[in-house]
């Protein structure tokens, strides 16, 4: 394996983005996991600059069509799912 240079790395990371296929993915992971353990709400972060607006209303919608509260928190470079069930 080869170290990819610094101007590489901050292209790569410009143009990373996230699917609302990809974040439900990890949402649903997470809810799976801390559901087993007894935990009735979550907090998944996602980095601001890599979600789009419109996947981030598609999986709030697709969790409460689930029947899951949802509230989206805007802090900073971070974009928050909280999430009870």
């Amino acid at each position: 394996m080869s170290l990819i240079s610094a101007q590489e790395a901050r292209e790569n990371a410009e143009k990373f983005s996230l699917s609302a296929d990809e974040m439900l993915t990890q949402v649903a992971n997470s809810i799976s996991a801390n559901s087993k353990a007894g935990n009735t709400e979550i907090m998944v972060g996602f980095l601001a600059k890599v979600v789009d607006q419109s996947e981030l209303n598609f999986v709030e919608k697709s969790l409460k069509e689930k029947g899951y509260t949802v509230e989206i928190l805007n802090h900073g470079n971070n974009v928050h799912i909280k999430i009870n069930y």
